[in-house]
């Protein structure tokens, strides 16, 4: 397949991919063959996270995900039984190795909004860290990724990296690690090893092959490879619903094929892509992602609102976590009091290891929770699909969309969630408008949205307290007193940056994301000036500002423009 056609500064997708699914009724022998294979695929794959779970220096691929790497390639050789097909067992190896990187991943980002570290930061820094590597190793690592990588910003990064490495004395650094691992412990259990119960069986060119049918009434037949018995291939006939057959040939196919057995049936999985020519973008439209409205576009509309979702996470789901923690607190305070007192009464000890035990039992059977989040996820999703339905039925093939720039290393670590949940509503809903626009064939680019709310569209002045803090959706410059809704400034601004090449530039060439913003400081006070230069030239102006230093409000008809006429 084709990669995607990328412009500067977009993510548009000239062949996006989606899939649908076939369905066919084998034999009772080719059934059974089937429900073998999916038994033994999953064994196997669980055989392998078992096996990977235990291997001591491989948590570095591990977090990378890094299943190329020729260290792992020759440890799924080790692994792979010799009576089985090479490419189911590679498969099986590949799928265990993500999930458990997955895993590795989720606990990494968990660990990062507890500590801002660069342990938790960088992924190669945590697997190093897991390893037991010496600050020497990391050191010397890192130099080597460095001369790896090709993005500035990715070698800004672990340049600063190597320098608080160094400028760690051997204790500070010694009692960082031990906080890590500390940490790692009391995070990693509440993430379980995964195991897999079912899963899909993935067939690609070398174990599988699909095509039109000539002597069934099903419209294709698809061929697999018998990965127990060398040589051994079988057909089976396959159909589909009049739609996913339009899709199939009209669409060209893309990945592998995955193919299920579900009770007397088999459903296939069939991924298909489809081309777009890139559209001509006549208009721009700024959309400012948010919770109290979903969606502010640059042209004074609001799309939906993620409030009630979250608020039901902070009144239920957040509470029943907290009671959870606070249970596993308990537990983590009794087990250290009994392994740093050796000298304790018998009866006194065993009491304790008793009441650990019944903490244990209510950690590992409390459902509530569970349950609640699994509600906060379904209300989240539905809120989501129905809010980008909406704004996909506002625009038009001519529409340019620009979008924020959301970058989870961007956001404000700390141990309160708010600010943690709003970055992860407002990435989830962003990921899917741009899924959505790229199926469509829309065209898309994603700018810095730093001050795009505190920075008056007219004057440029920029001050955090053009926003009110009695009301947070009230913008009211400091300067010329403009007032408008802070949601509708931040999606003009958001729009004109689009086409600020001065703008884009700057933010590009900085190093990381401070410099980045103190050069932003700078332009947006160099244009403020020069807009105040501008207004000197007018006569009547001139004398008003010269004669008073406080704040002056100006009618907008002085400006000669209007928020839409930019």
């Amino acid at each position: 397949m084709p990669k995607a056609r990328k412009k500067k500064n977009s993510a548009f997708e000239s062949s996006p991919v989606k899939s649908v699914f076939l369905f066919g009724n084998p034999n009772r022998g080719k059934l059974d063959l089937l429900w073998q294979m999916e038994h033994k695929y999953i064994k196997l794959i669980n055989f392998n996270i078992d096996v990977l779970n235990g291997v001591p220096d491989i948590h570095v691929q591990l977090i990378k995900n890094d299943k190329k790497d020729s260290y792992v390639r020759q440890l799924q050789k080790q692994l792979r039984p010799k009576d089985i097909n090479s490419a189911f067992c590679q498969n099986a190896f590949d799928t265990a190795f993500t999930k458990l990187s997955n895993r590795l991943d989720a606990v990494r980002l968990e660990m990062f909004k507890i500590i801002d570290s660069i342990f938790c930061q960088s992924k190669v820094l945590f697997g190093l860290c897991l390893d037991g590597t010496g600050k020497d190793e990391m050191t010397t690592c890192l130099n080597e990724v460095v001369r790896a990588v090709r993005n500035k910003k990715d070698t800004a990064f672990y340049m600063d990296c190597i320098a608080q490495l160094q400028n760690m004395s051997a204790d500070e650094f010694e009692a960082q690690m031990d906080e890590f691992h500390d940490l790692y412990d009391m995070v990693s259990v509440q993430f379980k090893i995964p195991h897999v119960k079912s899963e899909a069986i993935p067939f690609d060119s070398r174990l599988m092959k699909i095509e039109p049918s000539t002597d069934t009434a099903m419209p294709y037949v698809i061929t697999l490879s018998d990965p127990f018995a060398k040589g051994h291939r079988f057909s089976i006939p396959v159909s589909t619903s009049r739609h996913s057959l339009h899709k199939i040939q009209t669409s060209r196919m893309a990945g592998t094929v995955t193919v299920k057995p579900e009770g007397s049936k088999i459903r296939v999985g069939w991924a298909y892509a489809k081309s777009f020519r890139k559209p001509d973008t006549a208009v721009c439209m700024g959309v400012d992602t948010g919770i109290k409205d979903s969606f502010f576009l640059s042209d004074g509309r609001s799309i939906g609102s993620m409030k009630e979702v979250i608020d039901y996470y902070h009144h239920d789901v957040e509470p029943a976590f907290a009671q959870l923690s606070s249970l596993r607190n308990k537990k983590r305070s009794i087990s250290h009091y009994v392994r740093h007192h050796k000298n304790l009464p018998v009866d006194v000890r065993r009491s304790l290891i008793q009441k650990m035990d019944r903490l244990e039992h209510m950690i590992r059977t409390a459902d509530a929770p569970y349950r609640k989040k699994r509600a906060y996820y379904n209300m989240l999703n539905h809120e989501i699909k129905q809010n980008v339905k909406t704004y996909m039925s506002c625009i038009t093939h001519d529409t340019l969309t620009v979008l924020e720039l959301l970058d989870i290393k961007e956001f404000n670590k700390s141990r309160r969630l708010n600010g943690d949940l709003s970055a992860f509503a407002r990435g989830r809903l962003q990921q899917k408008l741009m899924s959505e626009l790229n199926w469509y064939g829309y065209d898309y680019v994603e700018v810095p949205p730093d001050f795009t709310s505190q920075t008056c569209p007219i004057c440029s002045y920029r001050n955090a307290e053009n926003r009110s803090t009695v009301n947070s959706k009230l913008f009211k410059c400091g300067y010329c007193g403009y007032e408008d809704d802070a949601d509708h400034v931040g999606a003009v601004n958001i729009r004109n940056r689009a086409a600020d090449k001065e703008l884009l530039k700057l933010c590009k060439d900085a190093k990381n994301h401070k410099e980045m913003q103190s050069r932003l400081i700078r332009l947006l006070d160099e244009r403020h000036l020069d807009w105040q230069m501008k207004q000197l030239k007018t006569p009547i102006l001139q004398e008003t500002l010269f004669s008073s230093c406080r704040t002056y409000e100006l009618p907008l008809s002085v400006y000669g423009m209007s928020m839409y006429g930019m």
